[in-house]
């Protein structure tokens, strides 16, 4: 499996900063969305990761899409913490 070349540490990482940021810009949460489905797609696609995998890591996606969706829609601060913490576990536990 070659981790490195469909998940690399900085993607993750920009990933963390972007939905801990104060304020959280969404249209970088955006893009780092659109970039992660997109690696995922192509990582699945070329079988440097299994199926499983790709649905675990299809969570990230979705729980961005939520975090999207809750900041277009003006929702509480505090729920969106709630939701991004969740997203930055899922994060370290696919990257460790």
């Amino acid at each position: 499996m070659k981790r490195d070349t469909v998940r690399p540490p900085d993607m993750l990482s920009d990933l963390v900063d972007a939905v801990v940021k104060e304020p959280m810009d969404i249209d970088e949460v955006k893009s780092l969305r659109n970039m992660v489905s997109e690696r995922l797609v192509s990582a699945r696609d070329s079988g440097n990761i299994t199926n499983d995998e790709f649905l675990s890591s299809g969570k990230i996606e979705g729980g961005l899409d939520v975090i999207i969706a809750m900041l277009e829609n003006g929702a509480p601060s505090e729920e969106i913490r709630i939701h991004v913490e969740s997203i930055v576990e899922r994060i370290h536990a696919i990257s460790s």
